[in-house]
C-alpha cells in the first residue's frame, strides 16, 4: 500500500512538472520600468526649476494614456505585434482580441512611492523590455499630442487679445492726432476731451504692454516641449520566467494528491467499520 502511495506521489510530481515544462506551455518573462510622473503646467515647472513632480490627478491621467487604445494600436504597429500574435486584423474582432491579449499582458499601477510602475511580460524577454520601454516613450508623445490642440487655442487666444488692443490703441492715437491738429483752435470742452482721451491712452498702453508680455510667454511655453516622464528604471530582459508558476503548481498537486490519498484512506475506513457492524 505505502508503495503504491509513493509511486502514485512521484508520478503526480513527474506529470506537473512535464504538464508545466516548455513542451507543452510557452514560459512568460516580464520587464519592469519605472517612472515619475513630471508636472506639466510649464509655469510651474519653471517656478520649481524644472523638477516638478506631478499630481495624484495627473498621474492617474497619465496612467489612463499609457492603457489607451491609442498606445497599444501604436504597440502594435511599430512591433508588428499582429504577425507575432498570429492574430488577423481584417478579420472580425482582430483588433480587439489584440487588444485583449496586450491587456492581459500589460500591467501599469502607482505604487505607495508616486511612482508609475510599467510591468509587461511576454514569452520572448527581449521584446518585453522593449515593450516596456517603448510605452514609456509612446506615453510622452501621446500626451504632447493630446495637449498641443489646447495649448494652440491659448497661444491663439492671447494673440487675438493682443492686436484687438493694438486696435484699440491705434483708434485713440488717431484721436488724439486729430484734437492736436487743430493748433490750438479747439474750445475748452475740445482740450478736455484730450485730456481724458491721453489719460484713458497711459492706462491702454499699460493694458497693451501686459497683453504683450503675457502673448510673449504663451509663444515661449508653446515653442518649449513638455517635460518628459522621469525614468527611475528602464526595463531590461529577465534570464527567469515568472510564469507558469512550477514550484506552486508542483506543491499544489502534490497536497491535492496526499489529501485525496488521506480521504480516500479514512473512506476505506469507515466502510470497513460498517462491513464489520453489519
Amino acid at each position: 500500500m505505502l508503495a503504491i502511495v509513493v509511486a502514485g506521489f512521484v508520478f503526480v510530481c513527474l506529470a506537473g512538472y512535464l504538464a508545466t515544462s516548455q513542451l507543452f506551455i510557452k514560459p512568460m518573462y516580464q520587464s519592469e520600468s519605472l517612472i515619475f510622473v513630471p508636472l506639466t503646467i510649464l509655469s510651474k515647472q519653471i517656478e520649481q526649476q524644472g523638477i516638478g513632480f506631478a499630481s495624484d490627478r495627473e498621474i492617474d491621467a497619465h496612467i489612463q494614456i499609457l492603457e489607451s487604445g491609442q498606445l497599444r494600436d501604436s504597440l502594435i504597429k511599430r512591433f508588428d505585434l499582429s504577425r507575432e500574435y498570429h492574430i488577423d486584423l481584417n478579420t472580425s474582432g482582430g483588433r480587439n482580441q489584440l487588444h485583449r491579449i496586450l491587456a492581459s499582458r500589460i500591467e501599469i499601477q502607482k505604487t505607495k512611492f508616486g511612482s508609475v510602475s510599467i510591468r509587461v511580460r511576454d514569452t520572448n524577454p527581449d521584446r518585453a523590455a522593449i515593450i516596456a520601454n517603448a510605452i514609456v516613450e509612446l506615453g510622452n508623445n501621446i500626451k504632447e499630442d493630446l495637449l498641443l490642440a489646447n495649448r494652440k487655442g491659448a497661444l491663439d487666444y492671447t494673440k487675438v487679445l493682443y492686436d484687438s488692443k493694438i486696435l484699440d490703441v491705434q483708434n485713440l492715437e488717431h484721436r488724439i492726432d486729430s484734437i492736436n491738429n487743430l493748433n490750438g483752435k479747439g474750445s475748452n470742452s475740445t482740450r478736455l476731451e484730450l485730456s481724458k482721451l491721453q489719460t484713458v491712452y497711459a492706462t491702454e498702453i499699460q493694458e497693451l504692454a501686459g497683453r504683450k508680455n503675457h502673448f510673449e510667454r504663451e509663444e515661449k511655453s508653446f515653442e518649449t516641449e513638455l517635460p518628459k516622464a522621469y525614468v527611475i528604471s528602464t526595463g531590461i530582459p529577465s534570464d527567469r520566467p515568472v510564469s507558469p508558476p512550477r514550484v506552486l503548481i508542483l506543491l499544489a498537486s502534490a497536497l491535492l494528491y496526499l489529501f485525496v490519498v488521506f480521504a480516500t484512506i479514512i473512506i476505506m475506513r469507515d466502510v470497513k467499520l460498517v462491513v464489520r457492524k453489519d
